[in-house]
Formats: structure tokens, sequence, C-alpha cells
């Protein structure tokens, strides 16, 4: 299975699943491009106390070569996080690398629905990511590569039931909307500059 690609807005996306080994590193060091891939199918496991479900398989989202520097890129990017309302928790400027590791929300995000950005499976009061607190890890980076850079983001993200009864959780799946509209902020800032 080899990377899918996606195209938003004239920006040609392509989605790389991760290895287990390297997930690791992200949580630590940020995203890095990895090219070969990998399939985890989804799983559920029962624990003592509940169930957790796997939607889907890590993926990291990179974009084609945008036309900007990767200094105008960087700005740009602290740009395109403060307009989604995802607060940047956490920063390397060497690396170009900035997330926030824990942000909760509950039913929407940049005035969108959550399904938007994320599939949390159904549930008996609908779809999940819509009526459930959802914990995401986002973190984006900025590359340089031939013709300008490229913007690579991670996003993963639990979510769980708000009615206190349940400690089942499930791991979603990104719709990679969200990582679509970080790049084309990117790109609307940047480019040219």
């Amino acid at each position: 299975m080899g990377p899918q690609l996606y195209a938003e807005g004239g920006l040609l996306i392509r989605a790389l699943p991760l290895f287990p080994a390297v997930l690791l590193g992200c949580l630590s060091s940020g995203p890095e491009a990895v090219r070969e891939p990998v399939h985890r199918p989804a799983s559920i496991v029962q624990s003592g106390t509940g169930i957790d479900v796997n939607l889907n398989p890590d993926r990291e989202v990179v974009t084609e070569a945008i036309p900007a520097s990767p200094a105008a890129a960087w700005v740009a990017l602290q740009t395109a996080y403060e307009e989604m309302g995802i607060p940047v928790e956490e920063m390397n400027a060497d690396r170009m690398i900035l997330g926030n590791p824990k942000l909760v929300r509950s039913r929407r995000l940049n005035g969108k629905r959550m399904s938007t950005y994320l599939d949390c499976g159904q549930g008996p009061a609908g779809t999940n990511a819509d009526t459930h607190r959802i914990e995401m890890r986002i973190r984006s980076s900025i590359i340089s590569v031939e013709g300008g850079i490229q913007v690579n983001s991670y996003v993963e993200a639990l979510a769980r039931s708000m009615d206190g009864t349940s400690n089942n959780r499930v791991r979603c799946a990104s719709t990679f909307r969200l990582e679509q509209e970080i790049a084309g902020l990117v790109r609307l800032f940047a480019e040219g500059h």
C-alpha cells in the first residue's frame, strides 16, 4: 500500500503511513517524513474497565512543494494555527516544528464540526467526533525542498464519552481536512515571500 494522494484547492497532499517506532519518535521529537508504507488495520482491545478502538493507522500528511522561503513559511505556519484557533503549546524554531500536544475540544474546531476533521465512528447519539470529548495531538513542520518548502502535519486523536458512564475510548482517524487546511493557510500567507 503506497502513499495516498489528495488534492485540495490546487494543493497536492500525500498521506504517509508511519511505522510504530517512528510514531514514538514523532511524539517526542516532531514529525519526520517516512517513505515506506506500513499497514496497521483497525483494532478493538478490551481492557479491565473498557474498550479501546483504533480506527486507522497513523499517518503524516505531507504537501507537495510550495514556492515560499522557509522563514516566510515558518511565520505563516504560526499564523495558520492562530487563524484556526489552535493554541501553540510547543515550538522548536530551529527545526521549524510547532504544535499542541493536548488540545481538548468538544463538538467544534475552527468553527466546524469535529467530524469534518476526524472519523471516530458512530455511537447511539450519532457521530462520536461530534458527541464525544476529543483529545488531539497536532504537530506541523516546515521542510526545505527544491522549489520551496513542504508542510508536514500529524494529527492523533482520542474520543471519550462525555456522559461519564463509560471508560471506552476510540482512537480516531484523520479525514486529512485539518492537515489540508493548515497547509492551505501556510501557502496563502507565505507563497511568494
